[in-house]
């Protein structure tokens, strides 16, 4: 039972942090599709909306993702909502899963400082603010 625990414990850990082979017929048919030189979907223009780790991302809009599977951009259908900012539209991330940017849909502050809604908000991968629009 023991051995089992354990083994079970190590198959988990060693599929953790790694993501499925996205499937390009999450792709709008006749658009440009790219590849990473090892086979995987790098980006498209997606045929329908499609949900990727919490992010709805539009119908029509291209993804792009790292060659491990994870989203690195698209443009969100719905709002999502990462920490205390809510945001909308365009969207990127680190390697690592970490909010790079996106489009703000309200008011924040952060670290001491107010950034608008409806501009651009970016950080740096340690999750520190890097820019943001600032009221007038």
């Amino acid at each position: 039972m023991k051995y089992a625990i354990i083994t079970l414990i190590v198959l988990l850990l060693a599929g953790a942090g790694s993501a499925e082979e996205i499937d390009p017929s999450i792709c709008n048919p006749g658009t440009e599709i790219s590849y990473y030189s090892s086979g995987r979907l790098k980006s498209c223009a997606l045929g329908d909306d499609y949900e990727i780790f919490g992010v709805n991302c539009n119908q029509h809009s291209v993804i792009n993702l790292y060659e491990t599977g994870t989203l690195q951009s698209c443009v969100n259908r719905d709002y999502f909502k990462y920490d205390q900012i809510t945001c909308y539209s365009r969207i990127s991330f680190f390697p690592t899963g970490k909010l790079d940017t996106c489009d703000l849909f309200e008011a924040v502050q952060i670290d001491g400082k107010s950034c608008v809604e409806f501009q651009p908000i970016s950080f740096f991968e340690n999750g520190k603010l890097k820019a943001c629009g600032a009221p007038p």
